[in-house]
Formats: C-alpha cells, structure tokens, sequence
C-alpha cells in the first residue's frame, strides 16, 4: 500500500487574505523565480497534490474491499454501462490504459468471477466483458461505503464552494483540451 501524501497543519496555512496555501510550495515557487505566475503554480501544485491524494484514497479503498483500483473501476464502469457489457478496448480507452493491460485486469476479474467474457454478436473481431451477478453484488455491497467515503472528502463545503470547485475543475479540463476560456 502506497504511502498518502501529507502536509502538515504548519504547511497549509492561511495567508493574508484568508485563503489556504502550502508555505513550503510557495517558497519553492518564488525561489524558483515564478514571479507573476506564482498563484498559478501554486493552484496547479494544489491541484495536484488534491489529485494525489484523491487517487491514493480510491486506492486504499479498493485493497480494502480486496480489489485493485484498476479492477475496481472497470467493474463500475460495467455496472453503470447500460447494458452491463462493454468491449474490451471501449474499455481500454475509457480507463487510458492499453488493451494488453486491460486484458490482464480481466483476466483476474474472471479468475475471481466477478466478470466473464462473451463474443461480441456485432464484431466477431471483438470480446465483451460481461458484469456478473456476483460482481453486481461486489459492488452493491461497497456502494453505501464509497458514497459515504466520497461525501467525507468534502465536508465543510458549502453548496456554493463545490459548485465552484467543480467549475473551476471542469474549466481547466476544457482549457488543457484546447477549448476557449471562459
């Protein structure tokens, strides 16, 4: 299991107007010689130290309910598709991983029996990974925890702070897109 990445509360402190930083990212930034872009490197370096942590958090998680991540997010993927069944390499490409490794996810996914591949009966070319019912259950089971464990990661915001965040988030996807800024 991977160590979490933490700051202590002497790190993230707030600066003079109230908001939250990381004392030591900030240094290193001016140090660097960041000048005008220091709030930009600072939100980035936050971003991704959130990002980090987010990721290493759905990892314990899912050791803890005996998966991988990468296994567990293909049996979600599965279970909110709408047929339950996806191809192979819909798959790969929805998870960015390559097919080789998304057939090695599979591959111990049927061993435990929580997926089972199929033919795809409109390319003979393709193999379909299937949810079984034991595999709904897996996640039916560990559904209440991971909303619970999700809901947690954002106590003390307000209604407005979580819209905001997710614009902000939404607003850098389209900007590394190539969209326009808004």
């Amino acid at each position: 299991m991977r160590k979490p990445a933490t700051l202590t509360r002497e790190e993230i402190q707030p600066d003079e107007s109230g908001h939250l930083h990381d004392a030591a990212m900030r240094r290193k930034v001016i140090e660097m010689g960041g000048g005008a872009s220091v709030e930009v490197l600072e939100a980035l370096g936050a971003l991704r130290l959130a990002a980090k942590q987010i990721h290493d958090s759905m990892e314990r998680f899912a050791e803890r309910q005996g998966l991988s991540e990468s296994r567990l997010r293909v049996l979600m993927r599965l279970h909110y598709s709408p047929d339950r069944r996806l191809p192979l390499g819909v798959l790969a490409d929805d998870l960015n991983v390559t097919p080789r490794t998304m057939t090695d996810i599979v591959d111990v996914l049927e061993r435990d029996g929580l997926v089972k591949r199929v033919p795809d009966p409109v390319d003979r070319r393709s193999v379909l990974a299937v949810i079984t019912d034991s595999g709904l259950s897996r996640i039916d089971a560990m559904r209440k925890e991971a909303v619970a464990a999700q809901a947690a990661v954002a106590a003390g915001f307000t209604p407005e702070q979580l819209l905001q965040l997710r614009h902000l988030c939404l607003l850098l996807v389209r900007n590394l897109s190539g969209g326009e800024a808004a």
